[in-house]
């Protein structure tokens, strides 16, 4: 299994919300759990060679229908997470744009969907897109000012800032509300997993959706708001 390391998604090798409902699932199908963190891109390559089983809080990609099976559990919004001190007049995508002075940030190896990877790929064609490795080193690289504003979900920014003592640097926007949340799923490796298993962990998802387990244990990480909107099903 290859968590994602960030935020209050996973974090201290084994705490936070994809560790509880790995957990969980693991007693309902009756598994056992090696758990991994590599950085997001080269999870993916591991998962598409067939070395990892299970890449957590995947986001759903075309490119990667021929090697995985996506499992959905649940959704969050990406924000634009920035510098307080972006004026206002730039705090905009179209302000943002405009001031060739700015910079953005992303983490290797992770497509947010969307517009956001339609405006990602105009920030690197300006040749003002900066990337780090993972979650927490861009988080870093924002909070030394290597650029001004990135993508990030809750679980993400929230944790995030407060360990780096950023939270009162920065604002919080969202750029594109016509986008859905997108969806965080379980990638399993079409390599390791027949159908039949497939039916197995997808039906375990979906009794964890229906009985309040998923919502219990986002809500040990998120205020009741935020882990409500994080549901996606009712």
């Amino acid at each position: 299994m290859a968590f994602y390391e960030t935020g209050s998604l996973y974090f201290d090798g084994d705490k936070g919300v994809d560790r509880d409902i790995v957990d969980e699932l693991a007693r309902r199908i009756g598994c056992r759990i090696e758990a991994m963190a590599p950085p997001r891109a080269r999870a993916y390559a591991m998962l598409q060679a067939g070395q990892v089983d299970v890449v957590t809080a995947a986001l759903p990609y075309h490119e990667r229908d021929a090697y995985a099976y996506f499992i959905p559990y649940m959704q969050q919004r990406f924000a634009t997470v920035m510098l307080r001190d972006v004026p206002l007049a730039q705090s905009t995508p179209q302000g943002f744009a405009a001031d060739p002075t700015l910079r953005f940030g992303r983490v290797r190896g992770v497509n947010y969907g969307g517009q956001r990877d339609q405006w990602l790929a105009r920030m690197e064609a300006g040749h003002r897109l900066e990337q780090g490795a993972s979650p927490t080193t861009a988080f870093r690289m924002l909070g030394s000012r290597r650029f001004a504003a990135m993508f990030a979900i809750p679980l993400q920014y929230e944790k995030e800032l407060a360990d780096l003592g950023l939270t009162d640097k920065v604002r919080i926007a969202d750029w594109f509300p016509e986008d859905k949340p997108p969806l965080r799923c379980l990638a399993l490796s079409r390599a390791n997993f027949t159908e039949a298993q497939r039916a197995a962990w997808t039906a375990a998802a979906q009794s964890m959706q229906i009985d309040g387990s998923i919502k219990r244990i986002l809500a040990k990480y998120l205020s009741p708001e935020e882990a409500e909107k994080a549901q996606i099903l009712k």
